[in-house]
């Protein structure tokens, strides 16, 4: 009996111990999530105004405003991350995830067109969360290799399935290689069952599958 009890006591401490090896990993993750976008943004905006600062000092302004913009909301994010609060109910959805489009297109060069298709109210507030940090990690991708000059992000709601396409008309990849951002983007799918796809055949997509429950 007391060799039962021991055992089981060592799988109670093993269970807890993986359990806070996981926490670890999902906030490591989140804060890479917020800090890793709100940082690159803000550096080319910042390296963007350091070019004009001669030439138009007024569009130099504006982006370094932009910037300055981008790294206070990167902040916040990081703050609501370290306190574990979920985000508000209003902030997900289509139309957080049509400002958060809105705003990559009004920011940078690259032209980005949201578009969705079937029944949205089958999508949880948890399927949101991904499929929006996924668009974030994928559209940070595209302004850092793709070279592209356009980007379009696409949800469907299938049979028992929330298919999300982002593909953008840049260069593509002849090998996809999977750094942190996709492995995230996967590890994010999988809470919920999910999976990723990424393409680099033709410019470079990346396809998030969630299962749902009628």
């Amino acid at each position: 009996m007391n060799q039962s009890l021991d055992e089981s006591n060592a799988y109670i401490r093993q269970s807890e111990y993986v359990i806070k090896l996981e926490e670890r990993n999902r906030i490591s993750q989140d804060i890479h999530d917020q800090i890793g976008h709100a940082m690159t943004g803000a550096l080319m905006q910042m390296e963007a105004s350091k070019r004009l600062l001669q030439t138009d000092p007024v569009k130099s302004k504006e982006l370094l405003d932009n910037a300055i913009q981008i790294s206070k909301d990167g902040i916040e994010s990081i703050r609501l991350v370290l306190k574990n609060m979920k985000p508000p109910r209003e902030q997900l959805g289509i139309h957080r995830m049509k400002r958060i489009v809105d705003e990559f297109s009004a920011r940078h060069t690259i032209k980005a067109v949201l578009t969705h298709e079937g029944d949205l109210d089958y999508i949880t507030a948890n399927h949101w969360h991904i499929l929006m940090t996924n668009t974030q990690e994928a559209m940070t991708n595209v302004l850092k290799y793709s070279q592209a000059s356009g980007v379009k992000i696409h949800i469907q709601v299938m049979n028992r399935l929330i298919r999300l396409a982002i593909s953008d008309n840049g260069q593509g990849a002849r090998k996809v290689i999977k750094g942190l951002g996709i492995i995230g983007m996967e590890e994010r799918a999988a809470r919920v069952n999910g999976t990723v796809i990424a393409d680099g055949s033709q410019g470079f997509s990346v396809t998030t599958l969630l299962p749902y429950q009628k």
